[in-house]
């Protein structure tokens, strides 16, 4: 996680989002080697939140931290605090993957056999041949994103539940027009996953190795319609590919 100490509060980048932090949430910023904790503001009797930040120096760390606890708005003792959580702002960050993933190169694979095809087709049947190809492939790509995402997301929800740890998230606040609920994971860190949810307490599953990635447990009747939703776009996958092999085969065989 990326901290950086702003005038009026300090900036969280982690798996794609912004976290801002007023410091007026903020309670104490503590060292324990390369790691910086910082400890919002809570009510009398809650525990605290926690959100870490890490650096490969420890000098680094202890610096940022005095830096943060020298800016810190002066309390009385025994004054009241407000709920520093209610304060942290997430924003969206634009993450670009270095990586291709197994779907977008599947999709782009898709893509240069589907205009070989079309050339290929023409060139041996005529255009009547490529003008069939079009809503065939088309169709395909339909069909392999109506299976794709869905079946993507089925994997993951399996992966999680099998590998993840489940807690119980507190509604937060709201932020570009989702809500945000907050969670604790086992290093003591805040987390705020965002969801369209309107109840007050929602079930996450995270992953321990990467907590920010997590997913809301849905409903067995929720997950079928996902499955579902998944089979029919295999199955136009499926219809599509077999009318674009027919076109093929009459072009080039007659």
């Amino acid at each position: 996680m990326v901290a950086r100490l702003t005038h009026d509060g300090v900036l969280l980048e982690r798996a794609g989002e912004e976290l801002a932090i007023p410091l007026t949430a903020i309670e104490r910023v503590t060292v324990d080697g390369r790691r910086a904790a910082i400890e919002l503001t809570v009510p009398d009797g809650t525990a605290p939140h926690v959100h870490c930040a890490e650096d490969e120096s420890v000098v680094a760390v202890a610096a940022f931290a005095d830096a943060v606890n020298r800016l810190l708005p002066r309390r009385a003792p025994g004054e009241p605090r407000a709920d520093g959580s209610t304060l942290v702002s997430i924003r969206s960050l634009a993450v670009q993957e270095r990586r291709i993933t197994a779907g977008g190169a599947a999709l782009i694979v898709l893509l240069l056999a589907a205009g070989v095809a079309v050339v290929a087709v023409g060139v041996a049947g005529g255009a009547r041949y490529s003008a069939m190809l079009v809503p065939a492939f088309i169709g395909i790509l339909i069909g392999w994103l109506t299976a794709y995402l869905p079946g993507r997301s089925l994997c993951r929800a399996w992966w999680l539940r099998k590998h993840g740890i489940a807690v119980i998230a507190q509604f937060s606040h709201n932020v570009d027009g989702m809500r945000a609920y907050r969670y604790t994971d086992i290093s003591g860190e805040s987390h705020f996953p965002t969801t369209t949810s309107s109840d007050r307490r929602i079930e996450v599953i995270y992953d321990p190795a990467n907590p920010s990635r997590t997913m809301v447990r849905e409903s067995l009747a929720m997950r079928c319609m996902t499955a579902v939703l998944a089979l029919v776009g295999l199955a136009t996958l499926g219809s599509t590919l077999w009318y674009a092999y027919t076109v093929v085969t009459d072009a080039f065989i007659g």
